[in-house]
């Protein structure tokens, strides 16, 4: 009886919620790669993409900002291509979406 009541849990209860998560892939271009003083880490920025939403990756921890490091993370990242995967749970808040890749084309 135990395993009949575990595969009933898996089968109704955890396939629907890892179905309902959907993966969904968007294209845009880094907007600004910067220095947030408050987190003291470098993040880069996206333009908006086809929903309208800007993505943003955390780079590294620092604790105080170098000039050279953000002009030189600026000349490399500034206006490439990136590709975002994310999942979107079946939401259309993207704060309940979860990044899963972000990769640059060029």
């Amino acid at each position: 009886m135990k395993k009949v009541l575990a595969v009933f849990m898996f089968v109704f209860l955890l396939i629907p919620g890892i179905a309902a998560a959907q993966e969904q892939t968007e294209t845009t271009t880094i907007k600004r790669v910067y220095y947030d003083t408050e987190v003291k880490a470098y993040y880069i920025e996206t333009a908006p993409d086809e929903n309208g939403q800007s993505w943003y990756l955390g780079l590294l921890y620092a604790n105080k900002e170098n000039k050279a490091l953000t002009k030189a993370l600026q000349q490399a990242l500034l206006k490439k291509n990136v590709e975002v995967a994310y999942e979107d749970y079946e939401s259309d808040n993207p704060e309940d979406w979860e990044m899963l890749e972000f990769v640059v084309l060029d």
